[in-house]
Order: structure tokens, then sequence, then C-alpha cells
């Protein structure tokens, strides 16, 4: 071999040999439509590339507050199904933080987070950016993967161009079943109930509970009290002897219910209470019996 094939081959030799630092993972940030106008609307959608399986994703949302107000966040079409902290929108300003699980991973393009949708305020450009985001191989060690993050710079005109507009959603969430839990560690000891429902339009809103121990009938004289809550939820009747009514409720309004009957039919008290008349009821009896037995022998 001559000089100038082995001054050829070195360089080649050497870029193969260099370790590999490119991510497998790619977090990216998508508008629609990508200008928008003064009081427009716009969906940005939090899209997951993943050449290998992870099953794990955390991070937090910024944008520019002077420029877009967030209106809402939308789960429904997400890749991700189970939550251990759900997007949404606490305050003006706030970071949408986010924290899901995979069950099985997930790899390929164009894999959907959530969304969010933006009313644009001011013209201007916005920025939406992604930080503290770390995604988990699918490896059964969790193993962290070296993600490349994109943020969005947003175009907002001085006059409206139309925005985005939400499809209309008619559809209710899907049916889901409530699990009863008892936790040293959550809510002192207490019985919880743990739930989530699934909406693939407008995503889900928020959940409503009721308790009741009368039966359905008597509603129509004496309706259910609904309480707004997120879940895990303890239960109030911790005698467990109440059926406990839940309700999902889309962005749209539509509504999925789902029961859990009640686990004992009585409370230890009205337990105590019950076998003290019962027994009071017999002394009675034999206190009567015995009387008419003196009075005709």
């Amino acid at each position: 071999m001559n000089i100038r094939k082995q001054i050829l081959i070195l360089p080649v030799l050497f870029f193969l040999l260099l370790p590999t630092t490119a991510s497998a993972a790619t977090i990216s940030l998508r508008a629609t439509p990508a200008i928008v106008g003064v009081g427009d609307m716009v969906q940005v959608t939090v899209l997951l590339d993943s050449a290998v399986p992870t099953n794990a994703f955390s991070g937090n949302l910024h944008y520019s507050s002077a420029t877009l107000e967030p209106v809402a966040v939308n789960d429904g079409n997400s890749i991700v199904s189970v939550w251990i902290t759900r997007p949404m929108v606490t305050s003006a300003g706030a970071p949408i933080t986010f924290a899901g699980i995979t069950p099985g991973g997930f790899s390929g393009d164009n894999g959907v987070l959530f969304s969010i949708l933006f009313k644009a305020k001011r013209a201007g450009t916005a920025t939406i950016s992604l930080q503290n985001i770390e995604v988990l191989r699918n490896d059964g060690e969790g193993g962290k993967e070296p993600t490349t993050i994109r943020s969005l710079a947003l175009s907002i005109g001085v006059e409206s161009l139309g925005g985005y507009t939400e499809p209309t959603d008619q559809t209710p969430p899907e049916s889901f079943t409530a699990l009863l839990g008892i936790d040293p560690q959550l809510f002192g000891g207490k019985a919880y109930l743990v739930f989530a429902a699934v909406d693939k339009s407008s995503g889900i809103d928020h959940y409503a509970v009721a308790e009741s121990r009368l039966p359905s009938f008597l509603f129509r004289f004496f309706p259910l009290v609904w309480n707004t809550t997120t879940g895990p939820y303890m239960v109030a009747d911790q005698g467990l002897t109440s059926t406990m009514y839940l309700k999902a409720v889309d962005r749209a309004g539509n509504e999925r219910l789902s029961i859990y009957p009640p686990q004992h039919l009585l409370t230890l008290y009205e337990k105590a209470a019950l076998l003290a008349i019962l027994i009071l009821v017999v002394l009675l009896w034999q206190s009567g019996w015995g009387r008419r037995r003196k009075l005709h022998p």
C-alpha cells in the first residue's frame, strides 16, 4: 500500500472509531398554523421522535407570557397512557410541567406527548421552549436517553389571520374504572380512589365525584352533590357504605359516568347500634313472656 492510500484511509478509520454521541431521541414543537395574528388561537404540539423504545418523559414547557396566553391542554391523542404529572394550565406565565409513562415503550416519529392551545396577545415573535427534559429507555433499567431539544419561534402578526379552530367534539370520554386503595403514606392511611379517563378528541377537562347511600330513584328529590376533583380522591365515607359516582368531563362538556359500589352495608357504629337494639328487643320480649307465664301458669 502506497503512502497516498494510507493518507486517505487514516481519516476514515479515525472517523469510524470516534465514540457515537448523536442522540436517538428528539423532542420538538409544532405550531398549527405556523403564522398567526393578534387574537388568533394556535395549537402547539409537543412531539417525540425516537429511534429506540422509550417509556418515560418529563420536563417543563416555557413560553413568552407577554405574547401568548395558555388556554387549555389536550392530551387526548398522547402516546402517554399514565400521567404522573398531567400537563395543565395553572396560572398566567407559569411553565407547564409534565411527567408521564408509556408502558411497553414508544419508538418512531411524531409521537404526540400533548398539545397546548394558546391565544396570541401581542404582535412580535413568541418563543416556546422545553427545559429539564428527560427521556428514559424502555430497557428494564430506565437508562437516560440522549435527547435533542428543538424550541419554537412563533411569528405573530398585527391583524388576525384566522388562527386555529378546534374540531367539533360530540364524543364522550371512553369508559373508565376506579380502583380503591389504602396506603399509610397517602391521605394518612385513609381509603381513596384512583381513576383515569381517556378522551381522544378534545381531552379531559376535569373530574367530578359524588357519594350517596340513597337509592338512585330518590335522586329526583335528593340530587347528588358533585365536587370537582383531580384524583386520587380521598373518600368522604370512610366506612365505605356509600355508592361513589365519578364523572369524567371533556373540554367540550361531554360526560362519562363510572360507578363504584359500596363495600359495606352498615358502618361499625351502625352494626353495634343494630346489635344493641336486637339485644334490647330480645330482653323485652323475654321479660314480657316471663310476666305472662306468671299471670297464666
